[in-house]
């Protein structure tokens, strides 16, 4: 089987909106007890356009580089898939991604799904998604893809590593 595509999330793969997040309300975004601070924290997330200007997740560079090679070498498609946290602002957020992506340079499309729970919906056998939620990574194995729970550039590179070289000795 030829590895056809692989899908990169962006928030904790790509872009640190954990630490932006820290440092605008001097708390991690999973550490919300009261859904209505969130709420209002998210509210005003996205209305100062801060998936805009995310500093690169640690080791982000590294493998949008190794991608790159197998999208440049082998042909294996590349494609980002990432959510946008809900319906509410989900054209703003899209398009903050989208400004993001453009600033670095990166011009492989982008899939903004409106829930982390529709990223399965992508799933083929010869489809890679990298994402750091292992429900995601889960829900897109049950769907017949292969995913890859993102939470050391290392690692990831070693399995996407394995995977691709797998790939390409089955094909002579």
């Amino acid at each position: 089987m030829k590895i056809s595509k692989i899908y990169l999330d962006m928030d904790g793969v790509l872009c640190n909106f954990e630490r932006r997040y820290f440092e605008r309300y001097n708390e991690l975004p999973g550490s919300m007890r009261d859904r209505k601070d969130f709420n209002i924290h998210w509210d005003d997330f996205i209305l100062n356009y801060q998936f805009e200007t995310l500093d690169w997740w640690p080791g982000g560079k590294e493998l949008l580089t190794y991608v790159c090679f197998l999208h440049n070498e082998h042909g294996i498609e590349v494609e980002m898939l990432t959510s946008s946290g809900g319906q509410k602002h989900h054209a703003e957020v899209a398009k903050q991604k989208q400004v993001w992506l453009d600033s670095k340079g990166i011009i492989f499309k982008a899939n903004v799904v409106a829930s982390r729970k529709t990223k399965s919906e992508y799933a083929k056998p010869d489809t890679i998604l990298i994402d750091d939620t292992p429900d995601v990574i889960q829900s897109f194995n049950a769907a017949g893809g292969i995913g890859i729970l993102h939470k050391e550039v290392g690692n990831t590179l070693l399995k996407l590593k394995s995977l691709v070289t797998e790939d390409i000795y089955n094909l002579i």
